[in-house]
């Protein structure tokens, strides 16, 4: 079994700049209680609900195009697991009604996070579009204001009347009725636990110190003292309310720019990707069975949420 505690030490620093995995730390992942999260329990996560079109499999733009890890063959697309979470709602939904409350969650697949996968190639390795870098900083183009957010959940809250009676329904006959009818998503994640542990793992390699110290030392030649490119977008974090994310500072265009050229000098990006590339073709070789009866999981749940859905209105 690969090692969950490495995924949940590893996945906050593979996924830094973006939250790619918003819907496996829903309620749905889980299939468990919502009083305690109302807010999760009608949204996914605000940080990482972009609103962005969906991107390809493989990234078309920047350092990263044309790359696919190994062991995103074994994971569902962030636009299915949308899916997934709309056929349980939906299934929640008419649930509800049955036992006198309203339940009417909004769409997953309008909040899709602003990656293929739980992988997140696009930002894997911190930002790697130039033309991105120049025109939006750090930032992600129409990410959602958090404090939107936040009002529509609590207007949901209001409408929907909620009390300990509808919270009990909920959690006690309505989630358990869409874990039976269509599934819990990742329950466990052997796909999502190599990818938080290859990205660990390689960032201790070698070749990956010494491409990592080249970068550091080309930011600090362009007068930004930084050690890892993680650390860069920490540094302007994403839109708070009232920031306008299409017009970052100065500051950030010009840290955004260097980042990626340091990126493209130093061949950050190529050298962990072949370092990742190789870690992962070795772990999936000796977990392969393991992670096949993940990926055939996956595709029976999406063929019962898709099933669900064709006889709803959510579409």
């Amino acid at each position: 079994m690969l090692a969950k505690s490495v995924r949940v030490a590893a996945a906050a620093a593979a996924c830094a700049t973006i939250a790619t995995a918003a819907y496996a730390t829903t309620h749905h992942s889980q299939g468990n209680s919502r009083a305690t999260a109302q807010a999760a329990a009608s949204r996914p996560q605000a940080e990482a609900a972009q609103r962005l079109a969906q991107p390809q499999r493989v990234p078309q733009r920047g350092l990263v195009k044309g790359m696919r890890l190994p062991v995103e063959d074994y994971m569902l697309s962030n636009a299915d697991t949308a899916q997934i979470e709309d056929a349980r709602s939906a299934v929640e939904s008419a649930c509800m009604q049955r036992q006198g409350f309203t339940f009417n969650p909004p769409s997953a697949r309008d909040s899709v996070p602003a990656g293929y996968d739980e992988a997140n190639m696009e930002r894997r390795y911190g930002l790697t579009d130039d033309s991105a870098a120049r025109t939006h900083g750090y930032q992600l183009p129409g990410a959602a204001d958090p404090s939107h957010e936040q009002a529509e959940s609590d207007a949901e809250e209001k409408a929907e009347n909620r009390t300990d009676a509808w919270d009990k329904a909920l959690d006690e006959v309505c989630i358990p009725e869409a874990n039976k009818k269509i599934g819990i998503i990742n329950p466990t994640d052997p796909a999502g636990e190599l990818s938080a542990q290859s990205f660990e793992a390689t960032k201790t390699q070698a070749p990956v110190t010494k491409v990592l110290a080249a970068w550091s030392s080309c930011m600090n030649r362009a007068g930004h003292s930084l050690r890892a490119p993680l650390d860069a977008a920490a540094a302007f974090p994403p839109a708070a309310a009232g920031r306008t994310v299409s017009k970052p500072s100065q500051a950030e265009v010009q840290t955004a720019t260097a980042d990626v050229t340091c990126k493209k000098n130093s061949h950050l990006v190529d050298t962990w990707f072949k370092a990742e590339v190789a870690y992962q073709t070795k772990q999936i070789a000796a977990h392969r069975k393991q992670l096949q009866q993940h990926k055939d999981r996956n595709t029976k749940l999406l063929a019962r949420a898709r099933a669900v859905l064709a006889t709803t209105h959510i579409h």
